[in-house]
């Protein structure tokens, strides 16, 4: 008697899901972005690696599902990151407190060329690309607030009254051709930027009226942050560059000469009142044509027009010595009261007074 034997056919699990085609040995293979037995578990995105085992010296970081820092949802596809990192993939570091609604989130390459931002220390020519270049991420407080969330305000800064034997900072703005149009932006320590309106920098010969007009100019930025600033011609000075900004020392150039023929040169001090005392960043002289739509303050600039501004350690004729100019403090609540960050106000201790606590109301 012959005997029939049926054919027996096996299928893929769960006919793959819909996400993929039943191969040999009835075996599913998944569509892109799925995986599993039966082709059911979504794949969560991958980026860089925050730790993973280096292969060889420097060669580290590979691509990794959820960047090694979070558990893959299967059902929807999604990350679940530990604490502290967020974005696709769990790709970057998350800001803490989204900086307190004060401030921007910015990647560590970003901050690293951000010469605006005074606060930062950022050089423009500067290029962070490293391979966290897009995942450190850090906040870039707004003025007036500071602190790695920029929850906290920033507290008015002065000199402190009990010190003595210090220097005003002194600036000199030094232009090349006379009769020529610009205006100046002041970035103050609490991380303000201010433009002044245009200036006419007049011809050489009247150097004391283009000081006057600079000295106007400064003087009526907004909310009187330097208010006090005085501006005077001078013939020439000897510029410095320190060591860094909270270094008293440096190095004393040349002597920068102008006269009537050469330059003007108008002389910038910076006066002992709250906010510009101590370290204050350089002024920026801006000569160019700034006149398109929307742009303030509008001035016609020159093509060939430079401006420069320095730090100046001496107007004296003699040559100078060592190369050492300690100025005034800018510390918080000028050392001599607390600081509330939230409310951005000093407690002055006993005997001083002022926004900053910066004078001395009776002997202690």
């Amino acid at each position: 008697m012959a005997l029939l034997v049926a054919p027996s056919f096996a299928a893929c699990p769960n006919k793959c899901s819909g996400h993929g085609r039943c191969g040999r040995n009835d075996v599913c293979e998944c569509m892109q972005n799925w995986q599993g037995g039966d082709c059911s578990q979504r794949v969560c995105p991958f980026q860089r690696a925050w730790h993973d085992t280096a292969a060889f010296d420097d060669d580290a970081h590979y691509y990794a599902e959820c960047s090694n820092r979070g558990v893959c949802d299967r059902e929807k596809g999604v990350c679940d990151c530990d604490g502290g990192f967020t974005g696709s993939g769990c790709r970057r570091l998350a800001c803490p407190a989204d900086c307190s609604g004060h401030g921007t989130c910015e990647f560590i390459e970003e901050l690293a060329r951000d010469s605006f931002h005074k606060r930062i220390g950022g050089v423009l020519t500067r290029k962070y690309s490293l391979w966290d270049q897009e995942k450190i991420m850090g906040c870039r407080c707004d003025p007036g607030f500071e602190g790695h969330d920029c929850s906290k305000r920033v507290c008015p800064r002065g000199d402190d009254p009990l010190t003595t034997g210090q220097n005003e900072m002194l600036q000199a703005i030094v232009v090349n051709t006379a009769s020529v149009e610009g205006y100046l932006t002041y970035h103050d320590p609490y991380g303000g930027v201010w433009d002044t309106t245009g200036i006419t920098f007049g011809a050489f010969a009247a150097d004391d009226a283009t000081c006057a007009a600079v000295q106007t100019a400064l003087r009526r930025l907004p909310n009187n942050v330097l208010n006090t600033v005085e501006v005077t011609a001078i013939d020439d000075f000897y510029p410095f560059t320190r060591t860094s900004r909270t270094s008293d020392s440096g190095t004393i150039g040349a002597q920068v000469t102008g006269g009537s023929t050469a330059a003007t040169i108008c002389l910038v001090t910076f006066k002992s009142e709250p906010g510009t005392t101590g370290y204050q960043n350089l002024l920026e002289c801006n000569v160019a044509a700034h006149n398109a739509a929307g742009q303030f303050p509008i001035t016609t600039g020159h093509a060939t027009a430079t401006c420069t501004v320095y730090e100046v350690f001496s107007t004296a004729a003699s040559t100078p010595g060592a190369g050492t100019r300690v100025l005034s403090e800018l510390a918080p609540c000028a050392n001599r009261g607390a600081c509330d960050s939230t409310t951005g106000l000093c407690k002055c201790y006993s005997g001083h007074m002022g926004l900053a606590c910066q004078r001395q109301e009776a002997l202690v």
